[in-house]
């Protein structure tokens, strides 16, 4: 059996393993995900800034008394989960909690009614201009195209799916400096549409050096 086929079968083997013995909280394993992919995924995506968290609000659990000052998106789920401007993560790291500072700015794009480390969160201050651009409406634009994980050295090399863009965990360019967006194009066979990754000025820099 081929080598890299073999590490594969054993990974996914150990990952199902590890799901079957685990409760829903714990099984938050999960693979890597493009910030546009968590957004069109999410429940809610908001800019908030953490004011307090308590210990004792929810059994095992911490629970952020936030202040959202902006929503980007909202269905009726995140309008349910953020009611009360709470966002409840597990005690732990090994749990799958989630740490948020007293007093910072954070991207929140969450689902259901736990956030854990599965879900993005990440300090305003520490986004590209891309990446804050994206979650104000480009990522939203771009929700029709799929994004697929890809590994390996030359995985992004291949030819893109008319649907997809394949992206690799490791990509920064990719990750902070561009979205998978859809364009249409003028053929002898008619108008297409086809996924492809946004060069924008800041993509093409990493591009020329990443």
């Amino acid at each position: 059996m081929d080598v890299r086929k073999y590490l594969g079968l054993l990974a996914l083997m150990l990952l199902s393993v590890l799901a079957f013995h685990s409760s829903p909280v714990e099984a938050c394993s999960c693979m890597p995900s493009h910030p546009q992919t968590h957004f069109c995924e999410a429940d809610y995506v908001v800019l908030v800034r953490v004011m307090r968290k308590s210990l004792r609000l929810v059994e095992n659990s911490v629970a952020y008394k936030v202040q959202v000052k902006k929503s980007y998106k909202m269905n009726e789920i995140g309008q349910k989960m953020l009611k009360h401007g709470r966002i409840i993560t597990p005690n732990s790291d090994t749990m799958c909690g989630v740490n948020m500072n007293i007093g910072k700015l954070y991207v929140i794009a969450g689902r259901g009614q736990y956030l854990n480390s599965c879900s993005y969160v990440k300090e305003y201050v520490k986004m590209s201009t891309v990446e804050r651009r994206g979650f104000t409406g480009t990522y939203y634009k771009g929700c029709k195209c799929a994004i697929k994980p890809c590994f390996g050295n030359s995985c992004l090399d291949q030819s893109q799916s008319a649907i997809s863009c394949k992206w690799s965990p490791f990509a920064k360019c990719e990750t902070d400096f561009s979205a998978c967006i859809p364009t249409r194009y003028r053929t002898p066979e008619g108008i297409i549409a086809k996924c492809h990754w946004r060069r924008t000025p800041a993509y093409k820099k990493c591009m020329a050096d990443p």
